[in-house]
């Protein structure tokens, strides 16, 4: 996973967030000897409890033991986030994390309730999800150079909706604006239904949102895809290009998932999660499944995934300021 960070950087940083001495012992060596419970930061149904139940499903039967979901969704994953930071770490609690409790929410919420950089002890990557730019009905454009002119000339510029402040969609859509220079407006909703409808109402200029939440409007020709935004073509909408393809390099996100454990939980236990995940994502069945759901099983080291953190955490950092959002 690429990161802006030099290498030095990266290790400090992975030092700092996977602790420079995790206890072993016994207690690790018999782990698992009760069921493992997974949070998942928000409400049944969707994306990330799906590929959650997916994984838990496959880990208990590597693991010998019940790996049960839970569900405690509230303040943009906070609340969940907050849950697994008070758990012990002892391997059997996991946050099933996004990039808005891991990396996002710290900058834009004025009170967190953990502190993000100390909280956690990265275990292992679990998906991608690329992100894609979409535009609504009343746009000409069919490439991402001519809706940019479309928008200059327009004479307040282009409006883009997102689920609401501090969402993908927002900050997606305000790095989309300042980066090509168009007089952007944001517009937020509550949730990605309604905004969805203002979007195919024409009442939108365009959004920036998972490939998986769009794909239904993409196929069925409501809305027109101009580009992935990043890590190259999504295998779901092969025709659609990214966004080195699409003239615009530097705009490269998505949402990804990923299991922190509490901080202190010995390293012993995290290999054996990561171990145990990684084996299983690279099951043709499993792969498959997340594949269907329109992301990429990912997997990888402790280290690799405390590495990509620290870049996103920079990236999302200085987009976030630069914006001057803040959440009370």
């Amino acid at each position: 996973m690429r990161t802006g960070w030099n290498s030095l950087a990266l290790a400090a940083v992975a030092a700092c967030v996977l602790g420079t001495a995790w206890p072993g012992g016994a207690a690790a060596a018999a782990w698992p000897e009760s069921p493992v419970r997974i949070v998942v930061p928000y409400a049944a149904g969707g994306s990330t409890d799906v590929v959650a139940r997916l994984v838990a499903a496959r880990l208990q039967v590597r693991l010998g033991q019940p790996v049960v979901v839970e569900n405690t969704a509230g303040s943009a994953g906070n609340l969940g986030a907050a849950a697994v930071a008070r758990a012990q770490p002892d391997g059997y609690t996991l946050l099933m994390a996004t990039p808005g409790p891991a990396v996002m929410n710290q900058f834009m919420y004025r009170k967190m309730p953990f502190d993000t950089a100390k909280a956690f002890t990265p275990v292992v990557s679990i998906a991608y999800f690329p992100s894609v730019l979409v535009v609504g009905p009343k746009v000409k454009a069919t490439t991402v150079k001519a809706f940019v002119a479309e928008m200059k000339a327009a004479p307040h510029g282009a409006t883009f909706g997102s689920a609401g402040v501090g969402s993908t969609g927002h900050l997606g859509g305000t790095v989309f604006v300042s980066s090509t220079g168009i007089a952007g407006t944001h517009v937020p909703y509550r949730g990605s239904a309604p905004m969805l409808q203002d979007l195919l109402a024409g009442n939108l200029d365009f959004t920036i949102d998972t490939v998986p939440g769009l794909m239904s409007f993409i196929t069925s020709g409501t809305v027109r895809a101009l580009a992935v935004t990043g890590r190259g073509r999504a295998a779901s909408i092969p025709n659609v290009p990214d966004n080195a393809e699409a003239g615009i390099p530097d705009i490269e996100m998505g949402s990804w998932l990923a299991f922190l454990a509490p901080a202190g939980t010995p390293r012993a236990i995290v290999a054996r999660i990561n171990a145990e995940v990684d084996a299983a994502l690279k099951e043709p069945e499993l792969a498959q499944r997340i594949r269907d759901l329109g992301a990429v099983p990912t997997g990888g080291t402790p280290e690799s995934l405390a590495a990509f953190m620290a870049g996103e955490t920079a990236k999302w950092k200085a987009v976030i300021e630069t914006a001057g959002i803040r959440i009370e």
